[in-house]
């Protein structure tokens, strides 16, 4: 069974995609959730794999299951409340940066951590652009990923495959602590997003959000050991 997205066909013309995976300090993660929190998103589908993490949960809205695609006006959001199966990491992320192209986003932005371990000087975050948003990223005001480091994981996938089909897309890399998920770095890339998109998007209570986040993450992290050995819940 290969990825599929669930989505109304035809309907993102013109539209940006917001997408980031758990990785450095979760902070994909947390700026995804986040930004789909405070914009009450809509959920408008699902993607579908053939091994998804066996975990659902409950929220006011209702179910919320692995992998769900959230739209507010022209912004859509990639939520994975779980990391993809390691066996089908890459297919999701190509196949989720194809269609993108295919369904003719105007472009996407996509958010990861980079260890803080390689800050140098003052700014707080890194970008990598596609070519056909170099022009583009220089409204950022925020510099290039230094030569000699390099993306990797999801988003390299997603970003080559952008490239490949000169596609307008950047990488927003937060210094982020790689011991620990990290509200901080998730605030710079929220900042980022909100200017990019020309939203006004309210920080105020991200940090508490993102501490309930954390504590929900140690929850799935347990209960992940314990489904190992077949203890469900």
């Amino acid at each position: 069974m290969p990825v599929r997205f669930e989505v109304p066909k035809g309907r993102f013309r013109d539209c940006t995609l917001l997408a980031g995976f758990h990785g450095i300090g979760e902070t994909g993660y947390i700026t995804v959730s986040y930004v789909v929190h405070a914009l009450k998103a809509r959920r408008v589908g699902f993607i579908r794999t053939a091994n998804p993490p066996a975990f659902v949960t409950t929220t006011r809205s209702g179910l919320l299951t692995p992998f769900e695609i959230y739209r507010r006006g022209n912004l859509v959001m990639v939520k994975l409340e779980f990391p993809p199966h390691r066996s089908e990491e890459a297919e999701m992320a190509r196949t989720m940066a194809c269609w993108a192209v295919e369904e003719k986003f105007k472009d996407a932005l996509l958010v990861g951590g980079l260890d803080v371990g390689f800050k140098n000087g003052r700014h707080e975050s890194r970008i990598v652009p596609t070519r056909a948003y170099w022009t583009k990223a220089k409204d950022f005001a925020i510099p290039l990923l230094e030569q000699g480091l390099y993306v990797y994981g999801p988003l390299a996938i997603m970003l080559g495959e952008f490239e490949a089909n000169n596609f307008p897309a950047v990488a927003v890399l937060p210094y982020a602590d790689m011991s620990r998920s990290d509200p901080r770095a998730a605030l710079v890339a929220v900042r980022t997003v909100s200017k990019a998109c020309k939203l006004k998007i309210d920080i105020s209570d991200l940090e508490n959000y993102a501490k309930v986040i954390e504590a929900d993450l140690d929850q799935r992290t347990r209960i992940a050991r314990k489904s190992v050995q077949g203890m469900y819940v």
